[in-house]
């Protein structure tokens, strides 16, 4: 039964990867697992519920990444290992990615997908906040500066997804151009 309901899951995040959520249909995800439209409604009470599956497996694969970005010694390098787990996410992971933030993607605010990006934010804010406790960013407004840099790495993604160029060369350049900018007078020498 869970291999049933992996798969159902694998067709939906591919069919919303190629063409987009409203391409998820429970006849086109059925027919793409080879069973009828009637079979799915066994595993999920709906398209929503599929969909909700299949930018929770997205959630939970983008918090495995953020949070490996906590065991860095100093603030700094936990900032830095957040940029660098946010788009290490999205060039592995394209999919659940583009599942959670591209345009079109179910975003009402009491939905779980609004949640995940919420989440997202304060998990950036807190690296920030954590930055400007230790002095090695301009005190300021946290959630602007979170905003910034979620918009630099997003930005950078899309640009990657888009071949316009490859994040993977430009993420610690723009990084560093970024906090070198935010970083606390006379800290910014000891940006790496």
């Amino acid at each position: 039964m869970e291999d049933i309901k992996s798969r159902i899951i694998a067709a939906a995040r591919a069919l919303h990867f190629e063409r987009g959520p409203d391409a998820v249909t429970m006849r086109a995800v059925a027919e793409r697992v080879g069973v009828t439209a009637t079979a799915l409604y066994r595993h999920f009470a709906d398209k929503d519920a599929i969909l909700r599956e299949v930018t929770g497996e997205g959630s939970r694969l983008l918090g495995s990444h953020l949070f490996r970005a906590l065991e860095a010694p100093t603030a700094m390098e936990r900032l830095r290992a957040t940029a660098d787990a946010y788009l290490e996410f999205a060039l592995a992971q394209p999919q659940a990615y583009r599942a959670l933030f591209e345009p079109g993607a179910e975003g009402a605010e009491e939905s779980p997908l609004h949640r995940q990006r919420a989440a997202v934010r304060r998990f950036l804010r807190d690296r920030v906040r954590e930055g400007m406790d230790a002095g090695v960013l301009a005190e300021g407004d946290p959630d602007g500066m979170a905003l910034s840099l979620w918009a630099m790495l997003h930005g950078l993604a899309s640009f990657h997804f888009a071949g316009i160029t490859r994040a993977e060369g430009l993420s610690q350049r723009a990084l560093t151009n970024l906090i070198e900018g935010i970083a606390a007078s006379g800290s910014a020498s000891a940006v790496p």
